[in-house]
């Protein structure tokens, strides 16, 4: 569930460390002048640039640089320039739409600082960011708390998979069981900080829930968009069936209420 980047081999994946299913997160740290080979993969990539600068193939990317390489796409190699280059690169299983031309996606760069944020205001800041770079099937979202504040409500997803990359910062982690696994599995709190890789798998019936620390706290979210997903939010009861475009609120009951006895 949980895995930091000092904690595991550079050549291993972060996202399988931490317990992913369908999704993977590799942290690439490079030289000045180093390159990393490509992968050539039956994927859809979102690289993100913590620090330093290159090039994408023939790209230059630099700092809170979003990198999409959509299906299908040419393999491109990652070299650092003369500052060196620590970079983080998404990546999920994923196929052309039917009738593609088979011709490669145009690899596509969006830097932060030219993204529309989706909030930014007293509890911090929330950028939607891959999917403005262009991403089809997962999506890259950039956000920072300030000191103390919460992030997304208590939730759960059914088909979708995240990943938390923490970059800056630390916090806290809440798990919430839902209502028939509470007498099982109880509330859970981790203290998370930069490094920390955490892997939130679908259908766990277990809701995720993230506050910032004294330091605030500055991550990436990544995760599947299922157009069959349907999210759970404890705190308030709430059921989201995103493809329909609909919340609405339920009450839970025991397995066997309003069945006869025996």
């Amino acid at each position: 569930m949980i895995a930091h980047w000092d904690e595991v081999a550079p050549d291993q994946d972060l996202g399988q460390a931490a317990g992913a299913i369908d999704v993977s997160v590799r942290r690439l740290q490079l030289a000045a002048r180093e390159e990393a080979a490509p992968h050539i993969r039956d994927t859809e990539e979102v690289l993100y640039v913590v620090s330093g600068s290159g090039w994408s193939g023939d790209q230059s990317i630099r700092t809170e640089d979003c990198v999409v390489h959509r299906v299908p796409h040419d393999a491109e190699t990652l070299r650092a320039g003369d500052e060196g280059l620590i970079a983080v690169v998404f990546a999920t299983p994923a196929q052309p739409p039917p009738f593609h031309s088979g011709e490669p996606e145009p690899t596509e760069v969006l830097n932060l600082d030219a993204a529309e944020p989706s909030y930014e205001g007293e509890a911090g800041r929330w950028v939607r960011f891959a999917r403005q770079a262009g991403a089809v099937h997962a999506g890259v979202n950039y956000g920072h708390l300030e000191p103390g504040h919460e992030g997304a409500p208590p939730h759960c997803h059914s088909a979708d998979e995240e990943l938390f990359v923490i970059l800056e910062g630390d916090g806290t982690l809440e798990l919430w069981p839902s209502p028939a696994l509470a007498e099982e599995s109880p509330w859970e709190e981790h203290q998370i900080r930069a490094g920390h890789v955490i892997s939130r798998p679908p259908s766990t019936a277990i809701s995720h829930f993230f506050r910032a620390g004294q330091a605030g706290m500055t991550f990436l979210v990544y995760g599947t968009r299922r157009a069959n997903d349907v999210c759970y939010y404890p705190r308030s009861n709430k059921i989201y069936w995103r493809g329909l475009g609909l919340i609405a609120r339920l009450e839970p009951v025991d397995y066997d209420d309003g069945e006869p006895e025996d």
